[in-house]
């Protein structure tokens, strides 16, 4: 058996396993073994095993078990997985119902919400498929450009050339934006019951506020141990890794 047999061999056996795994949470949730449904999702995640329903029935879970800011984590993995997923949106609200900060967000102009909008709610996947179909849309147009038996058709294959173009540059931006935003793991939500914020990553620091289970804050920085976070009403401060966990 050669080193390609064996990966694939072992790719599917860690597969088996992993779905395996996320069935038994499936049946163990039905029978209302909360716990046990739980630790069968995270197991089946930590073999490799990774979706948005996935993450979904793991949110449901906490849910259930009362632990509201892992709750909000898989909601949100699951969201960042699938944006247009509604159940997960539905539940995501009702536990953030759940918490107890309840912040302002900064106002923003309207082409900044636009812009986050477009690089959140729509995956690098699908910003990918759009850009594929632009170019192809451009290609046609040039082709009619060039090769166009009469004058209409040139006009039709300069106007859709050109449109085709800005569009594509657009898309462009908008793949790399939404990217970087996928790749970058920079949201994270607190997990612990409550963290303080420090004003520099030392526990002798001085307090700025505290935040609670569930609160969606943004990593800005990070040092050994600490991260500094900003929260949507644009206040900053530290608090250790452990507290809070990446989306």
């Amino acid at each position: 058996m050669n080193l390609k047999t064996i990966i694939a061999v072992s790719a599917a056996i860690i597969l088996r396993l992993s779905t395996a795994s996320a069935q038994s949470g499936d049946d163990l949730y039905r029978m209302g073994d909360y716990t046990a449904a739980a630790l069968a999702y995270e197991a089946a995640l930590d073999s490799g095993l990774s979706s948005a329903d996935l993450y979904y029935n793991l949110g449901n879970t906490y849910y259930r078990l009362g632990e509201t800011g892992r709750a909000i984590l898989n909601y949100e993995r699951a969201l960042r997985l699938k944006p247009g997923m509604s159940d997960a949106k539905e539940n995501l609200a009702l536990a953030n119902a759940h918490t107890v900060d309840r912040i302002t967000t900064l106002p923003q102009l309207f082409i900044v919400r636009w812009w986050q909008s477009l690089t959140t709610s729509v995956t690098p996947a699908a910003w990918r498929i759009v850009w594929l179909i632009l170019l192809a849309a451009a290609a046609t147009g040039f082709f009619l450009l060039r090769a166009g038996r009469n004058t209409s058709l040139r006009k039709a294959g300069l106007a859709t050339t050109a449109l085709s173009l800005a569009l594509l540059a657009l898309a462009t931006a908008l793949l790399i934006s939404s990217t970087h935003t996928y790749n970058s793991h920079s949201f994270a939500i607190v997990t612990d019951q409550s963290v303080t914020l420090k004003a520099s990553p030392d526990n002798k620091s001085i307090d700025k506020m505290i935040l609670h289970e569930g609160t969606k804050v943004k990593i800005l920085d990070s040092l050994t141990g600490w991260y500094k976070t900003s929260i949507a009403d644009g206040a900053t401060g530290w608090c250790q890794q452990n507290t809070i966990e990446r989306i």
